[in-house]
């Protein structure tokens, strides 16, 4: 099977030698209309619903904030995409469906998702690839993502024009019990139910 980057068309495809003369005018009109076939079409997108959260994000900033929470500490000299702009790029990756770090090796080069990023989908370069957003998912600290954690805090009651008296968070408190160390045991409902309370009381002072 041939790789993917060679079943993509291009300016000089095979496919143009289909057309032995002057394609752009081989086929006949339609009510007088002239119609023309051309394989230069430029890039395309199937994701162009991302342009939308883009969109939000500018009026929101909640991206911005969070990225605010992480401090970078890769060398300077080496940084070629910001903390901001790989936030930006992995959020509205998983919003779109590709959760998994490896698609960004694909979407990198996704018009609608460079320009969703700030980028312009031709001239600049191309977004991150699967090692930095991993580089970045690793480099995190519990101190970060608690600080992260009080952002979502403080954009819900923003939300609100008076921020509410008490926040109920209602789990399922149903015994599933699981045996053995089975792979995500941790969020199964009765290990939930257990730090409830917990939740619940580190969410009180901040509703004060």
């Amino acid at each position: 099977m041939q790789p993917l980057e060679q079943n993509i068309l291009k300016p000089k495809s095979t496919q143009q030698t289909l057309f032995h003369y002057d394609y752009t005018s081989s086929v006949a009109p339609v009510k007088g209309k002239k119609v023309a076939i051309d394989f230069q079409g430029g890039s395309i997108t199937s994701d162009a619903g991302v342009l939308l959260l883009s969109e939000t994000e500018s009026q929101v900033s909640i991206i911005s904030s969070l990225s605010k929470c992480i401090h970078d500490s890769r060398r300077f000299s080496s940084i070629t995409h910001s903390v901001n702009d790989l936030m930006t790029q992995r959020i509205f990756q998983i919003s779109c469906g590709y959760e998994d770090a490896n698609d960004c090796n694909t979407l990198r080069q996704d018009p609608a998702m460079k320009m969703a990023v700030g980028k312009l989908p031709d001239t600049d370069g191309d977004l991150a690839s699967q090692p930095t957003i991993s580089r970045l998912e690793n480099m995190i600290t519990r101190t970060e993502l608690y600080r992260m954690a009080k952002v979502f805090l403080d954009q819900f009651l923003a939300s609100y024009s008076e921020p509410p008296e008490i926040i109920v968070l209602d789990f399922d408190d149903t015994d599933d019990t699981v045996h053995g160390q089975q792979q995500l045991a941790l969020f199964t409902p009765s290990t939930i139910g257990q730090k409830t309370g917990s939740i619940l009381a580190r969410l009180s002072p901040r509703l004060r």
